[in-house]
């Protein structure tokens, strides 16, 4: 009898709304498309529950949401624009500290790459102009900018692909251990790894609109990559 087989266990950190969890349903079907299996992990700090994500867990998706505490960067908030989400940036810094050690996958997408980032010792500009586009959000419209030999270049094989753009904070220092792969045509960081790391990579723009798409020449690659880095 022929079985399917194992997908691998990808954990995803979702936003939440007071006690309630809350995942769009394209991150978990780009998972899911790319051959993994995604849960929600449910918030906690209890180091033996963040312990046994680290065990059981294949891999990491850090998805979009609000904005990471400028404290966390050891920066006072500068915008009313900065929304902030503290029972989040304790969970996510707690797992990140729980599961980097291990060398699992990790993928970060929009907030994702910001929060990484920090984790990891870098800086972000808290609110910039111009990176939020009107169309329908699985519309590519911003151009970014693909260093030749990176990881995205690698993954993709171009040096510059057409993305969306939903945000309104970006890398300003980059943390010592990552890589920028890609820029944005004004000169932000667009998508990011680590050297030496099993999987590392996140980006700014929102791949899982765009995955499934005819034309897509990017998005799906990278869910590919990650989920089979995860086996």
């Amino acid at each position: 009898m022929n079985r399917t087989p194992k997908r691998p266990l990808i954990g995803l950190v979702s936003s939440r709304d007071g006690e309630k969890m809350m995942m769009a349903q394209r991150y978990m079907d780009a998972v899911w498309y790319a051959g993994g299996l995604p849960v929600v992990l449910a918030y906690t700090t209890d180091p033996e529950k963040l312990a046994e994500y680290a065990q059981i867990f294949d891999g990491f998706l850090f998805s979009g949401g609000v904005d990471v505490n400028p404290v966390k960067y050891r920066e006072e908030k500068q915008f009313d624009s900065v929304e902030i989400d503290t029972v989040r940036d304790e969970f996510e810094e707690a797992l990140f500290r729980a599961i980097y050690p291990t060398g699992k996958p990790i993928l970060g997408i929009c907030r994702g790459i910001q929060s990484i980032n920090v984790w990891m010792g870098g800086t972000l500009y808290q609110h910039l102009d111009g990176h939020r586009q009107d169309q329908p959000a699985d519309q590519t419209t911003h151009e970014i900018l693909i260093k030749e030999g990176s990881m995205l270049h690698a993954l993709c094989g171009k040096t510059s692909v057409m993305v969306n753009t939903f945000h309104h904070q970006a890398i300003k220092t980059p943390a010592p251990a990552l890589t920028v792969d890609a820029l944005s045509p004004d000169g932000y960081i667009e998508a990011v790894h680590e050297e030496g790391h099993r999987f590392l990579f996140a980006m700014q723009s929102h791949p899982e609109f765009y995955y499934s798409k005819a034309g897509d020449d990017h998005s799906l690659a990278i869910f590919k990559a990650f989920v089979a880095a995860c086996l």
